[in-house]
């Protein structure tokens, strides 16, 4: 899985980078290791905004994106959604190849 952060407007730390990389990474047991994952972190006046952009192989592009009044805030609402977004993706994928191999079986 490939991942890329960018701070729009450099207006915050560079330990923000690491640790919205981290916090990615934990998304690969949801998801393909094809899978790549974009982070677009922007503050805009008193307001954070978070945007998670997922390319999948094959597949649709996913996005989350939160604001919130803190930066912890939105990334945790980003990633959230990013989760659901990416299990529900799982369990559509589980569900047809089981369906395929009953039919199979069949």
């Amino acid at each position: 899985m490939r991942t890329q952060v960018s701070i729009l407007h450099h207006d915050y730390p560079a330990t923000v980078r690491a640790h919205v990389e981290e916090r990615l990474q934990r998304l690969l047991r949801f998801a393909d290791a094809r899978v790549s994952l974009r982070a677009r972190l922007e503050r805009q006046r008193d307001e954070h905004r978070v945007e998670l952009i997922a390319t999948l192989p094959r597949g649709p592009v996913l996005v989350a994106d939160a604001r919130a009044e803190g930066f912890q805030g939105a990334l945790e609402e980003a990633l959230g959604r990013m989760t659901e977004l990416l299990k529900r993706r799982q369990e559509r994928r589980t569900r047809l190849r089981r369906r395929r191999r009953e039919r199979d079986a069949a």
